[in-house]
């Protein structure tokens, strides 16, 4: 959450831990953890807190999680000591490159990808996780009837993934595209969707032999004797006795009270505080019981947890905006945006905060020293680009958006990044010279059709230079024909 779009590096990082492997190799799994539990891959932890939950879920599994963000890694390793855990053992790297020697084939019993980038535009497709050539990868790892759970927020994503997946003629799909799933814990990036209204959709695949399973269809003749009222009562007790989490019981709670049955949808909410396990959960309830209850009192002792379980800056920003959305608690939201800023980790929450300081205390003398710090922070391509798009829009710096933009431009690698960069050029500033002299530096980067290709739509869209455009199409063709 609040992280920066994660890529590849081939920087080489090893962590001072027990439990982080700088491996090349199989690791001889057995002798690494001291037994023949199942083993369990997570591919992109990030935060780490679904592959915490489920090593203290399972402490009769071992679980491998490989990221490629240091900041991740250290994050987890902390969390690792914090609750004494031994079942987990951590590697940085790309999964893509590391996967065919890390694990002996049929080695692997589950393997989980959580909410990976969709990376949605064509010019970035390349950086997207699922692609065939991984999924035969996983498919050779995995133990006979073993599972590979998948969940993402894009349903464009979800289709894809569905097609690269069915190809796949060891994997059986279970159920199509679900839209929840009960037998494994969210993490806090994944409430963070659920709580504000978008849908997650969830895959889940079986090696060899798999069945299919049915989803249980309930016969409409159930029905015959029950009232309207009838069904939903017993609708929603059957969703409050599966109901799983915090998450869940608040959702309910809300659908309850939408249902005019406050005291039932109060009684939700308490069991989801007693459930709520970090800022988020609180965070969000806190909102429903000042919303829909009008329990001011109520509201603000679940604050107050919230304030004392806040990990981040962004949940410090988050619960300042609630507090002064449901309360008006403007003095409170103030003190929790000065938390915020002190340990702002990185360029978006950075531009999250300032945003936020903008819009609620309409302090722009804040907000501006907020962004001139993230300035002096950056150091990659993707955080001069973000915040230069954040001060063009925010504070309609154009000369300031330029500069940064300039220094993107001086660390851009790839030609996608170079034509996304010269298309703000063109977008914000409205520079035509300066999006031509970004556009040459991406055709001396581009590498395959895909670059070509991308490069050639974009010029012809953005610059209406059909003469270069065709150039790079033939281009693009010759790579195709190669």
């Amino acid at each position: 959450m609040g992280l920066l779009t994660a890529r590849p590096s081939s920087t080489h990082f090893v962590a001072d831990h027990p439990l982080f492997l700088d491996v090349k190799e199989n690791s001889e799994w057995k002798n690494q953890f001291g037994n023949s539990h199942p083993l369990k891959l997570e591919i992109g932890f990030g935060m780490g807190d679904f592959l915490i939950a489920m090593a203290r879920k399972e402490p009769e599994s071992n679980f491998v999680g490989i990221d490629f963000s240091q900041d991740c890694i250290s994050k987890l390793l902390q969390s690792i000591d914090s609750f004494q855990l031994k079942n987990i053992r951590v590697i940085f790297g790309d999964v893509r490159e590391k996967l065919p020697y890390l694990f002996k084939d049929q080695e692997l019993d589950s393997v989980f990808i959580n909410l990976p980038d969709p990376w949605p535009k064509k010019r970035h497709s390349k950086r997207r996780l699922i692609k065939t050539s991984l999924i035969k990868e996983l498919a050779q790892k995995l133990s006979d009837r073993g599972r590979v759970y998948l969940a993402t927020d894009s349903e464009t994503y979800a289709n894809q993934i569905l097609k690269f997946f069915d190809a796949e003629p060891l994997l059986q799909n279970i159920n199509g595209i679900l839209n929840e799933r009960k037998n494994l814990p969210k993490s806090k990036y994944e409430k963070s969707f659920i709580y504000a209204g978008d849908k997650i959709h969830y895959l889940e695949y079986c090696k060899s032999g798999g069945k299919k399973e049915q989803s249980v269809i309930r016969d409409s003749s159930d029905n015959d004797s029950m009232s309207n009222d009838e069904y939903l009562t017993q609708k929603f007790k059957t969703a409050e006795s599966e109901a799983q989490d915090a998450c869940d019981l608040k959702q309910l709670g809300d659908q309850l009270v939408e249902a005019g049955d406050r005291d039932w949808a109060r009684n939700l909410y308490i069991k989801a505080e007693e459930k709520a396990e970090d800022c988020l959960d609180l965070n969000w309830l806190g909102y429903s019981v000042a919303f829909a209850l009008k329990d001011s009192d109520w509201a603000v002792k679940i604050y107050r947890k919230a304030e004392n379980h806040a990990e981040s800056s962004l949940d410090l920003n988050w619960l300042a905006y609630s507090i002064f959305e449901s309360l008006g608690d403007k003095e409170w939201a103030e003190k929790l945006f000065q938390k915020a800023e002190i340990c702002t980790e990185n360029i978006r929450e950075s531009c999250d905060l300032a945003e936020s300081v903008s819009e609620i205390l309409e302090n722009k003398e804040w907000q501006l020293k907020i962004f001139k710090k993230a300035s002096e922070d950056a150091k990659e391509f993707s955080e001069y680009y973000e915040l230069a798009d954040n001060i063009f829009a925010k504070l309609n710096d154009e000369k300031w958006a330029r500069e940064l933009y300039q220094k993107a431009e001086s660390m851009a690698e790839e030609c996608c990044d170079l034509i996304s960069l010269a298309e703000s050029f063109i977008e914000k500033l409205g520079d035509g010279e300066g999006a031509r002299r970004v556009f040459k530096k991406a055709e001396k980067r581009a590498e395959d059709n895909l670059d070509f290709s991308c490069l050639a739509e974009s010029l012809e869209e953005n610059l209406g230079d059909n003469e270069w455009a065709q150039k790079l199409f033939q281009k693009a063709d010759d790579y195709k024909m190669s």
